[in-house]
């Protein structure tokens, strides 16, 4: 992960070699905090197609990891149903 910009109520993360599928994941997550008015996943480029996270709201480093716990928690759930 690389921070691409960082302001006051504003923040991109590059995700490099990560699935876009992941990324829009997070930004669901991200999208139920009352903190946090935009989220989203974009691939930086065409050819590349790194995701970048695009959020604006409060206290976003927090709620990246609160997002990104349950967005493991979840994985984690998923992972002992199957072993049912």
């Amino acid at each position: 992960m690389k921070k691409l910009a960082s302001e006051k109520d504003y923040l991109e993360i590059l995700f490099e070699k990560e699935d876009q599928g992941f990324v829009n994941l997070v930004a669901e997550k991200l999208l139920e905090s009352k903190n946090v008015s935009f989220a989203a996943s974009l691939p930086d480029h065409p050819l590349t197609k790194n995701p970048v996270l695009k959020v604006k709201g409060k206290n976003l480093e927090k709620e990246i990891a609160k997002a990104l716990d349950a967005v493991k928690e979840e994985a984690e759930e998923f992972e002992k149903a199957l072993k049912k």
